[in-house]
This record gives structure tokens, C-alpha cells and sequence, in this order.
């Protein structure tokens, strides 16, 4: 196969050529008119399953193309795209996985998206927990973990893990592979934060560690349009693709397939570049923080043995103890905005478009000597609490007839929804979940900081009658 060949991208462009009139979908019919205008050539581009442009629910041809060729370049048997981002494919992931009345092994950190799948299709949730740094910084789940539960409960069809973390953490994945396959478990990685890693470090990629299902988030720090992302499949009888054709659009955006398309050749082409360029940036900012009365880069230093650290992501945290909203406060102001600010961490994404690094580099000198003049504030921190107790399944939960209430009165309630800080969109409270008193404190606590929780509106939630 040709690395640079972009089957699909080229497919768009020879259709474009042929100057058709449009009698198809969308309704703009290519012309950057009125608002459109400021879209450029992405109006053009932007068509439909028309001659010689294949189906995503049946590729057959440009798309299956530029899916093999995916496949080939992330070490899997088979790749899907996705353009209802990394939430489709991990939907579609645990749906293959588990049956229904089965159970899944998850960490406590698992995406709001494997609540939904576990909510559709009836499947029990076995939790672990995971461990935190004294700092308040998300670990990962162990080997050691993952055996103990699977040894426990003979029950688990499935097990599902976050290799690396929003945060950038990752554990010993390879270890709990390994735990899953003694115990004859389907396996199913959530790699959306570590796309990278098939181009950049392939041997620590999920794919290549043994995971039978493989979610990476490309339009996070690949270079693809927002919501593109791409299922990687292991175990061909497992058959994804059959869920994805209900849970993905049935008029998927043909820039955004042209996008991964076009993503993936520029990352087999330049990914010995992209890697250098990654691995320098991090130094240029590390380098600027040399001795900043402040703001520190987590590192592996900064981890127990046992666990790595993603160093695409620069997480920032202040030695004074300011949190993560006073720290993003400082960056914005300096010019700066960044992927997400929780507790005492703020993290900025980088990534080969990253061209100007001595200039972030300034700014983060600059964010440093401003928090000098602001008093350091402590944050909440929701996931230091222990697991909720578990009242009653998600597809139980989503079932049950529910009101509403004041959280304030909401301690001993099971929910009937996700209770989600935001950042970093992990669901602290889930449905069939019973709502603590110290839960209740703690999302109060976060509202009146400032902080959003989704499943909060006009300080009340949903509750099971």
C-alpha cells in the first residue's frame, strides 16, 4: 500500500472536478454563499454518498480503501472511522463486547461514554478504583487490580481501560492485558488521549500491546476535523461495525472522512519529524520552568514506579498550591488557553502544530510570575471521594420514572442521570447511583467556586422516584 496515497480525499476532489450539478444533499449545494462564505473550499467538499464517493455503512470502496490503509498504519486488522467521535467508538466497543445482563470491569475514570453503552445495552458495571497521587492526580488502574476482580467476580465478559488519561497517565496496560486474558476476558481500550502513540512510540500503542478493541480521538492531536476519530478492531468476530451502523449518522460529513484520510498519510509520512518536534517542544517549555517560582510540568518524576507519563501533554500544576482555575486565569491572560483546567492541574495539548514553541514558552514565564500576585486557592476534588453505592443498573436507572430536586436535598437519592464535573467530564455520580451527603457538599462546593456540573441545572438534578 502507498502511505501517501489518500484514497477517499482524492475521490472527493475527482467529483468535485467533474463539475456535476448537484441534485443531492446538503441543501447548499457546494456554494460559499451568506455565511458558508468563510468555509472556503470546505463547501465544495462537503457532499454526499454520491457516484464514486462509497457508503461508510457499507464501504466498498474510496472509504474501505482509506480504512485499510488506516488499519495498517495504527497495527490493527481492521479500522473504522468515526465522525461521532471517540463516543461512538467506545459505544460501539463495550456494545460488542458484553451482553446484555453481562458485566464489565471499568475503571472510575472510564468516559461518560461507556455509561451510555452500559446503559443501552444492559450491562452491569464492576468498578475499581483509581488511585490518586497526594497532589490529587489520577493514576490508573493495576495489574494486580485487575486480576483481584477478575479472580472475584468469574462474571465479567468484558473489561475496559484508559491508557493514557485526560491527565496524560498511563499504567502498566500490558500487565492488565494480560490479567484479562488469563481469565479469557474481551479487552477494550479507551487510547483517545494517546493517538500519537502508533506514529510515535508504537510499541507502547494499545494495538500493539494486545488489545482486542482500540478507541483513538485522531481530531484531539492528530491533525483531523472535530468528532473524527477511529475504532481499531483485534478480533474481526467481534464485529463493531454492526453497532456502529446504529449509533453513527446515517449522513456522516464527508470532510470529516476526508480529514482522517488526509491525517493519517501526513502522519506515515512525517512521523519521525512530528515525534522529534513533540519530543523538543516539551523541552523548550520544561527549560522555561527551570527554576519558576511556581508552575512545575508533570513528569515521570512526579509518578510512583509502576505508572508512565504522556509527554504530548504539558500538565501544569503550581508548587504554592494555586488551582487549576487560577493557573488557566494566568495562561488566558498571557494569551494562552488551555485544554482543560480541574483541581490543581491546567493541561495544554501539544501537538506537531505546535510552531511557535519559544513564544508558549514565554507565556508560560509570564503566567508564572502573575500567579505570584494571586493568593493560592485550594479546588475540589469529587473523585478523592469513595465509589458511590450502586442502587440499581444504569438500564435500570434510565428506565425508572424520576423527578426532580433541589441538589441540596438530593443526599440518599439514586440518581437518574450523570453528575459530571466539567472538566474533566468524569462522571463523579452515575445513573442508579446513591448520592452522598459528602457528594452533595462537594458538587455545591465545586458550583459555588465557579465550577459546571453537567446533570446541574438551575442547582437541581434528577432523581429516581
Amino acid at each position: 500500500m502507498n502511505k501517501t496515497e489518500t484514497p477517499l480525499a482524492d475521490a472527493i476532489a475527482a467529483y468535485i472536478a467533474k463539475a456535476r450539478r448537484r441534485g443531492h444533499m446538503p441543501g447548499h449545494k457546494g456554494q460559499a454563499a451568506g455565511l458558508l462564505s468563510r468555509f472556503g473550499e470546505l463547501t465544495a467538499w462537503d457532499v454526499t454518498e454520491a457516484d464514486g464517493l462509497d457508503d461508510l455503512h457499507a464501504p466498498a470502496g474510496a472509504i474501505l480503501r482509506a480504512e485499510q490503509l488506516m488499519a495498517q498504519a495504527i497495527s490493527v486488522e481492521a479500522a473504522h472511522f468515526l465522525v461521532n467521535g471517540a463516543t461512538a467508538g467506545i459505544q460501539a466497543a463495550i456494545l460488542a463486547a458484553a451482553k446484555p445482563g453481562e458485566t464489565l470491569l471499568l475503571p472510575r475514570n472510564a468516559h461518560r461514554a461507556a455509561w451510555a453503552a452500559m446503559t443501552l445495552g444492559d450491562i452491569r458495571p464492576l468498578w475499581l478504583e483509581v488511585a490518586q497521587t497526594a497532589a490529587g492526580l489520577p493514576l490508573a488502574v493495576t495489574p494486580r487490580q485487575v486480576e483481584q476482580a477478575l479472580s472475584a467476580h468469574p462474571e465479567v465478559k468484558a473489561a475496559f481501560f484508559v491508557y493514557p488519561s485526560f491527565y496524560g497517565v498511563g499504567g502498566d496496560l500490558a500487565g492488565c492485558l494480560a490479567a484479562a486474558r488469563r481469565h479469557g476476558v474481551i479487552t477494550v481500550v479507551d487510547e483517545a488521549h494517546g493517538a500519537p502513540l502508533p506514529f510515535i512510540a508504537a510499541d507502547k500503542s494499545a494495538a500493539r500491546l494486545g488489545a482486542d478493541l482500540v478507541i483513538d480521538s485522531w481530531h484531539k492531536s492528530m491533525g483531523s476535523l472535530g468528532q473524527t476519530a477511529v475504532l481499531g478492531c483485534n478480533r474481526p468476530g467481534l464485529q463493531p461495525e454492526r453497532w456502529l451502523t446504529l449509533l453513527q449518522s446515517s449522513s456522516p460529513s464527508y470532510p470529516l472522512l476526508a480529514s482522517l484520510d488526509a491525517a493519517r498519510a501526513a502522519w506515515q509520512e512525517q512521523a519521525a519529524a512530528r515525534a522529534e518536534h513533540l519530543r523538543r517542544v516539551r523541552q523548550i517549555l520544561a527549560d522555561a520552568l527551570t527554576g519558576a517560582a511556581n508552575l512545575r510540568l508533570v513528569g515521570q518524576g512526579d509518578l510512583p514506579a509502576g505508572f508512565t507519563y504522556d509527554e504530548t501533554k504539558a500538565l501544569l500544576y503550581s508548587a504554592a498550591g494555586h488551582s487549576g482555575g487560577q493557573i488557566a486565569g494566568k495562561l488566558r491572560e498571557c494569551g494562552v488557553e488551555p485544554e482543560f483546567a480541574a483541581g490543581g492541574f491546567a493541561l495544554l495539548l501539544l501537538t506537531y502544530a505546535d510552531t511557535a514553541p519559544k513564544q508558549l514558552a514565554a507565556a508560560l514565564s509570564a503566567a508564572d510570575a502573575g500567579l505570584l500576585a494571586v493568593t493560592p486557592e485550594g479546588a475540589p476534588n469529587p473523585a478523592a471521594l469513595p465509589l458511590p453505592q450502586q442502587a440499581m443498573t444504569p438500564f435500570e436507572a434510565a428506565h425508572a420514572d424520576c423527578e426532580e430536586v433541589p441538589l441540596t436535598a438530593a443526599a440518599g437519592r439514586v440518581s437518574a442521570g450523570l453528575l459530571t464535573p466539567y472538566p474533566p467530564g468524569i462522571p463523579a455520580v452515575g445513573l442508579g447511583e446513591v448520592i452522598s451527603a459528602e457528594m452533595v457538599e462537594m458538587l455545591q462546593e465545586l458550583l459555588n467556586a465557579g465550577g459546571k456540573v453537567q446533570g446541574v441545572t438551575d442547582g437541581n438534578v434528577m432523581v429516581i422516584k
